[in-house]
C-alpha cells in the first residue's frame, strides 16, 4: 500500500496491522465549534497539560506551554461566540461589515490572543474589579499571556524548564473561571 492510500481497518498493509487509525481518526475533522464546545476542548487541553505537568520532565515543559495557552485561546473565543452569535452563523467573512469581518476572522483564522482580548472591554473591567478587592493581578497575567503566547511555540527548537511551565499553567489555572460565562 503506498503512504497516500487510505488504510482500511483490518489491512495488515504498512500501518502494521490492526483497527489502524487513518480514516478512522475524526479529530481531524475541520469543523467550526460552539462557544459550549470550545470550553470542553480547553478543559480536555488543560487536563492534557496538567497531566505534562505532573510528569515533571522538562522535555514536557514546552508542550505545557503550549496546551496551556491554547486554553486561553479557546476560552477567549468562546466568549467572543458569546459576544457575536451572528458573526459565528455566517460562513464567510464577506458579507459582515468591517468590524464583524475581523471577529470572523478571529474566530476562525487567527490566534492573535492579544487581538481577541482588545474585543473583550467587559472582559478587561470585570479583571480590573477583581483585580481591585482581590489583589491577583489577574489583568496583568492575562495580557501577558496574550502577548507572549503563540501557536508558534509548538515549532520551537528551544526549551523551557518546567518551573516555568508550571507557573504559566498555574496562571491560566487561575484565569480559567474568569473566562468563563
Amino acid at each position: 500500500m503506498r503512504s497516500c492510500e487510505k488504510y482500511v481497518a483490518g489491512d495488515e498493509g504498512a500501518a502494521g496491522g490492526g483497527e489502524g487509525w487513518i480514516g478512522m481518526a475524526k479529530i481531524f475533522a475541520k469543523q467550526r465549534l460552539s462557544a459550549s464546545q470550545l470550553r470542553t476542548v480547553a478543559e480536555r487541553r488543560y487536563g492534557d497539560a496538567a497531566y505534562l505537568e505532573q510528569s515533571g520532565e522538562n522535555a514536557r515543559a514546552n508542550g505545557v506551554f503550549y496546551l496551556a495557552g491554547f486554553v486561553i485561546e479557546c476560552l477567549l473565543k468562546a466568549r467572543l461566540l458569546d459576544q457575536y452569535p451572528s458573526v459565528a452563523k455566517v460562513a464567510g467573512p464577506d458579507a459582515l461589515s468591517p468590524s464583524d469581518r475581523v471577529v470572523w476572522i478571529l474566530l476562525n483564522r487567527s490566534h492573535d490572543l492579544d487581538e481577541m482580548l482588545a474585543y473583550m472591554p467587559d472582559l478587561e473591567r470585570k479583571l480590573q474589579t477583581a483585580d481591585r478587592i482581590e489583589g491577583k493581578g489577574l489583568l496583568r497575567k492575562l495580557k501577558a499571556i496574550c502577548a507572549e503566547w503563540s501557536i508558534f511555540a509548538r515549532y520551537s527548537p528551544r526549551s523551557e524548564t518546567m518551573k516555568a511551565a508550571s507557573g504559566f499553567l498555574n496562571d491560566v489555572k487561575e484565569l480559567r473561571p474568569w473566562l468563563k460565562p
